[in-house]
């Protein structure tokens, strides 16, 4: 009797060996782990759409943070906000349970910048202490560009940082939270090849006809193949199997093979079992909330308001706090202390209010702009104020005074429109730059003066003096002046001599992010002044007479308080003459501001 053992397909699993000569340790036996689960993700349906709603609702609405940190959040590298980079690291760390962050850091030894690496191109050794990097792995002559592990103790270069989810004896590299249900996005995945299949031949072969006139010639095969094909099969190709045997005694015999293996076990039922696993396999409730509709469930509201809060405590919570720990130990090394990083939580759909309650609650200016109503073509360009209206405009002043400092509490460095410039990213290198372009300068002429320092450096005289002024308060120049000349020929002379060799002091100059601050304030626009204070409408009197600098977070407060965008408001109209296009117009504009307290 010949007895055959046979092996059913199981999910690739990873094997984890050192490459002899090289250093590191290769992710699974052909090196390409990494990229297999790329593809998981990429071919099954299923798969795919629960990782980008995962992805979704961790990242939820991006990141708040103090003032301080709102620089490092808008702009965390050249090219990316917090929020960008966000969700790279979070659909790394779903689909391969962990994730790379390229560290660069400043020559002051501040961390400057933070990049995310493709996970698919890293590979490490046993302690996880150096990282080598390609391209393309399966490209033997290509040469690996090999990192050094993210290190605060010596901040210098580029690091990697390797964050990855705990599992036991998982020692060098990380498993994803799904490794379990491998074996049923396999199978969806070849369930779909199967329905593919048979749509693409016209479902597989029904029939065996039995010819027992004997086997013919290859030629001959082929001209009855194709007669039979003619006659008996439609144009989504041949369903049936022709067998020639040599027994003359028999007649033609046509047998039927009946449905297919997938088809007998019912197909509904065994694609409802991969679904059931790779949702167990995922912790998931309530497929609904990501998009996967269930047959004779409708996925009510409430139904999917509770799935989402059970999703969201028993998954979305521990991944969330996980990136604002991560995070908020990183601006740590920017300089910013307390960072108080938060990702804003999202909903997977939206309160339902009725016209009544919204009609009571909702600003008017909300309602007319759902309602897709342009004020502006109703809005007389003067409009005399009423009592209500100037009751109106008294409850806004409050709410303006009650936020925000005085502006004279503080140093302003450096201003710019914020608006029509997106560079506040590079507002703190540049103050800081600015002090050691100073000193460079002094350095070579300890008696240059203020003046000839702004025009060189393009920066006002004011900016010059409080530059110097801070110099000379954290001891790295010492000022001295003397007379020279008699009479009226009598001049005083100043000298600035650096208390210290020039590249020592420029090693000690870093951004101080936690005294530096962005504030906004609301500023005439160029063109105007004061003396067109007579004709500005209320709103903005009330905000130049407040004389505040406002943090971002202060600005969204009290635009929740107001019910419009302060951001945006505009204080009045302008009619294009001799048309009837009414645009938004104001004189007025919110500046970002670089300033310290003063002391």
């Amino acid at each position: 009797m010949d007895l055959r053992v046979l092996t059913f397909a199981e999910a690739r699993q990873p094997e984890f060996k050192e490459k002899k000569g090289e250093g590191y340790i290769q992710y699974g036996d052909r090196n390409d782990y990494p990229n297999y689960l790329v593809e998981l993700f990429n071919k099954s349906a299923k798969h795919n759409a629960i990782i980008k709603s995962k992805v979704h609702y961790i990242t939820a609405n991006g990141w708040s943070g103090s003032p301080e940190a709102e620089p490092f959040i808008d702009k965390v590298n050249r090219m990316e906000s917090l929020e960008d980079l966000t969700r790279k690291v979070s659909l790394d760390a779903e689909l391969f349970g962990g994730y790379y962050l390229e560290i660069i850091w400043s020559v002051t030894g501040q961390l400057s910048e933070i990049w995310h690496c493709d996970y698919t191109k890293i590979r490490t050794n046993k302690d996880n202490t150096q990282f080598w990097y390609k391209e393309d792995w399966a490209d033997r002559a290509e040469k690996a560009e090999v990192y050094p592990a993210f290190n605060p103790a010596n901040p210098y270069g580029k690091q990697i940082l390797y964050i990855k989810e705990y599992r036991p004896n998982m020692g060098y590299y990380s498993l994803p939270g799904y490794f379990g249900a491998l074996n049923y996005i396999e199978s969806d995945i070849e369930i779909s090849k199967h329905v593919l299949g048979n749509a693409q031949t016209g479902f597989s072969a029904s029939k065996l006809i039995t010819l027992p006139n004997g086997e013919p010639s290859d030629d001959e095969k082929r001209n009855i193949e194709k007669r039979f094909t003619n006659r008996f099969s439609g144009s989504d190709g041949k369903k049936f199997i022709l067998a020639f045997v040599n027994d003359s005694a028999r007649k033609p015999i046509v047998d039927d093979l009946g449905t297919s293996d997938i088809t007998k076990e019912d197909f509904g039922r065994v694609d409802s079992l991969i679904q059931t696993n790779i949702f167990s396999g995922h912790q998931i409730t309530t497929p609904s909330i990501f998009g996967i509709a269930e047959a004779g469930k409708l996925g009510s509201r409430s139904e999917m308001r509770d799935g989402y809060e059970i999703f969201k405590n028993t998954y979305v919570n521990s991944k969330q706090m996980h990136l604002e720990s991560v995070f908020n130990m990183l601006f740590k090394y920017r300089g910013i202390e307390d960072a108080e990083l938060h990702i804003i939580p999202t909903e997977p759909i939206g309160f339902e209010f009725t016209e009544n309650l919204l009609k009571e609650i909702a600003p008017k200016e909300w309602l007319l702009e759902k309602a897709g109503i342009d004020m502006s073509k109703y809005q007389a360009p003067e409009e005399a104020v009423t009592v209500v209206q100037s009751a109106q405009f008294s409850d806004d002043f409050s709410v303006f005074f009650e936020f925000g400092e005085d502006k004279a509490n503080y140093n302003i460095w450096k201003s710019k429109t914020r608006f029509n410039d997106d560079s506040e990213y590079q507002l703190f290198a540049e103050v800081n730059q600015l002090q050691a372009n100073v000193l460079d300068l002094m350095a070579k002429d300890k008696r240059i003066t203020p003046q000839v320092l702004a025009t060189t450096l393009d920066q006002s005289v004011d900016t010059i003096n409080q530059v110097i002024k801070t110099l000379i308060e954290n001891g790295y120049i010492q000022p001295k002046q003397y007379s020279i000349g008699t009479g009226i020929d009598e001049n005083i002379i100043t000298e600035h001599t650096l208390t210290e060799p020039l590249k020592d002091i420029i090693e000690k100059i870093k951004p101080q992010t936690t005294e530096l601050l962005i504030r906004y304030s609301y500023e005439w626009k160029a063109g105007f002044s004061k003396s067109d204070i007579k004709t500005s409408r209320p709103f903005c009197v009330a905000l130049l007479d407040a004389n505040k600098v406002y943090s971002r977070s202060e600005i969204e407060l009290m635009s929740a308080r107001l019910g419009y965008s302060v951001w945006d408001r505009k204080g009045g109209w302008y009619t294009k003459p001799g048309t009837n296009d009414h645009q938004p117009s104001c004189r007025h504009q919110w500046v970002s501001n670089i300033v310290t307290r003063k002391k």
